[in-house]
This record gives structure tokens, sequence and C-alpha cells, in this order.
């Protein structure tokens, strides 16, 4: 049976933040400040989709400790039409996974004690193959075509820094070359740089995020290529940029975040970019570790590229503890189109082209109604 689980954020036992002062989500009105956070550890995420109970036969496979997660997936039809839902029963499951193929649903039972742990540096990979074709660091690895993909309700913890050797180096926790990626209620964790990383070739690609727990002490543990949409997330990091974008080949390429909270172990620069960017903050607050450092470009001593369109960071009602600086000011009238508040959903920053929401909620529908 799926639990209702309290949507919590837990500290890492035994890795490099087991001194870290617990950083609570921030509920989905996003303007809690972070000395109330505690109380928004009893919300359940609004973007859950399993119902109270799930039985085996709802679902298409289920993997239990001492199974293995790749095994159900390489099962699955290499082209399934529908949603391919794996059940993962709540364990650990120490082993990297990769999804080869479109609709490939993975859904855990309890969002933290369904967990995904795996130590892998990406300069030291021992799987840098798979069925011929080159795979990518993480502990979760989406394939290129492995489109319409659902993680959910599980923690995905690269644990390499605390484990192997005390690095921050590239360790993603969930890695994609795939489009139209959902990510939700799932708490996101790595000890070193980029922890989700979601970069479909040419930087086409589609994202949705909601309800998660990112942790990382790296840099850019939120990097998306293309078009993103993270809703109801919190953010914990460790004196390095938490959040970055690459918007290059079209201007309407953006990273939009909303009712989210931000918070660091140390001070801390919001976020950077290396090419082209968009950025839209709304809704969100941010702890007093987050410096007077606007979101800009990653370096001040070279340029590898130019930006040719600028510095665009877009806010609207972003509150810090001790108090805004200049550059958090309201100005989505700055904007391309000066949309409203009430505009920015995550239709609007998919062009209409993908209603993540929607899928979510046919999901929930089927397997409510296959009980």
């Amino acid at each position: 049976m799926i639990c209702c689980c309290l949507f919590s954020a837990l500290l890492w036992t035994g890795s490099v933040f087991a001194q870290a002062q617990r950083a609570e989500t921030v509920p989905a009105s996003g303007n809690v400040p972070a000395s109330r956070m505690a109380s928004a550890s009893r919300i359940v995420p609004a973007s859950r989709i399993a119902p109270a109970s799930l039985s085996a036969r709802t679902v298409q496979a289920v993997v239990e400790p001492g199974q293995s997660i790749q095994a159900a997936i390489e099962a699955a039809p290499e082209q399934p039409s529908a949603p391919y839902v794996i059940l993962i029963k709540k364990g650990t499951y120490n082993e990297k996974v990769i999804v080869d193929r479109p609709n490939i649903v993975l859904l855990g039972e309890h969002r933290d004690s369904t967990r995904l742990i795996f130590a892998e540096l990406s300069s030291k990979r021992t799987i840098r193959e798979y069925k011929g074709k080159p795979v990518g660091n993480g502990v979760i690895v989406l394939q290129e075509g492995a489109d319409d993909c659902i993680i959910g309700t599980m923690t995905v913890h690269n644990n390499y820094g605390s484990t192997v050797e005390p690095t921050t180096a590239h360790q993603m926790a969930i890695f994609g070359r795939a489009t139209r990626t959902i990510v939700i209620d799932c708490c996101v964790w790595a000890d070193g740089n980029d922890a989700l990383a979601l970069w479909a070739p040419e930087g086409n690609g589609m994202y949705y995020h909601a309800d998660l727990d990112l942790r990382c002490p790296g840099v850019d543990f939120l990097c998306p290529r293309g078009w993103c949409y993270a809703t109801r997330c919190s953010f914990y990091g460790d004196g390095r940029a938490l959040i970055w974008h690459d918007g290059r080949g079209d201007y309407d390429k953006k990273l939009v975040i909303t009712d989210s909270h931000f918070d660091s172990k140390s001070p801390v620069t919001l976020g950077r970019y290396h090419h082209d960017a968009q950025f839209f903050l709304l809704n969100c607050t941010m702890s007093d570790k987050i410096i007077d450092h606007p979101i800009g470009y990653a370096y001040t001593d070279q340029v590898l590229d130019p930006c040719p369109w600028g510095q665009r960071l877009y806010m609207h009602n972003v509150r810090r503890e001790g108090g805004n600086f200049a550059w958090m000011a309201d100005n989505l009238n700055q904007a391309k189109g000066s949309p409203r508040p009430e505009d920015i959903t995550a239709l609007w920053t998919f062009g209409g082209a993908w209603d993540p929401e929607q899928k979510i909620a046919e999901l929930k529908e089927l397997l409510k109604t296959n009980r």
C-alpha cells in the first residue's frame, strides 16, 4: 500500500550535509519565511501521483528490495504507447538505472523510504555504454529517446562525495537526454555538481518538476537546457551557485521557478549561466544566505559565449529574509510580452506545446480507475 508520506526534507546522515540545519520545503503559497518552514513539512505534495492504495493489478511491474529496477525496465515494450508504470517498493536499491525507451513511469512507494542510491563520479564512470550507446553520469539516466518519462515519489542520491572520496566534482543524481520529462515528489540529492541535469540534444528539451527537495554542496544543481518549469521545490546548497540555465538557440527558452524556497549552509549566489539564458522566479522565498549577487554570466575573467540576448532575470513577489536586494524587485513588465503573474504557468512556459499537469492528472485518473 502506498503511504501518504509527509512532505519533509531529511538531513543527509553521514554525508557532506550532516551538520546542516534542517531546511524544510515551502508550501504551495510560497510565502512562508524560513523561520516558519517546519510547519510546511506536514503538507502532502500536490503532485503525488499514487492514490491512497495501489495494487499490483494497477501497474505493469512491481520491484521489491533485492530485485532489479533495470530488469523491470528491460521487460517493458521497446516502444510503449501508454504509460508503463513500474512500482518500486520501499527499500534501498544500490544500482544505476538506465531508461532507454519512452513512456516509462518510475513510481516509488514512499518518497523517503524508496531510495535509489549509487556512487558515481562523472570522470570515473564504470558504466559508459548501454546497448552500444554512450551513457551519461547519474543514478537515473534517461537516454535519448526516453521521452515522456515520469519519476515520482522516491529519493535519488548520488553519494560519491561522501562515501568514496571528498569531492564535489560532477556527480549527477538524475541525468537526461530526453524530452517531456517529469520529476515530481522526490528528494534529489547529489554530493557534487549538477544534481538534476536534463540536457536534451541541442537544448530542445521540456521538463517539469514539482515538490522536489534538491540538495547539493556543488554548483548548478538544477541545470536544464531548454524549457523548464519547477514549482513548490526546496533548494539547499553550500556556498556555490544554486541554479543554472542554457537557453541557446531560441529566445523563448526559459527556466521558471514558482512557489519555492532557496537556502544554503553558507553564503551563496542564487545562480549563473554560461550561455544565453532566461530566468523567471515568482512567489519564492530565500534565506539570508542568498548574497547580493544577481544571476549573471559565470566568469569575470573570460568570455566563452557573448550571450547576445544579455541578462534576462525576471521576478515577482520574491522575498528574502533580512530584506530584498535591488535586483529582486518585481520586473515582469520587462520580459517579452510583459506577462502577468497569473499568465506564468507550466503551459505558458512550454508555449502551449506540452501540458505536463494534464498528463499527471490523466495518469492519476488511470491509476485510480484501474485500482
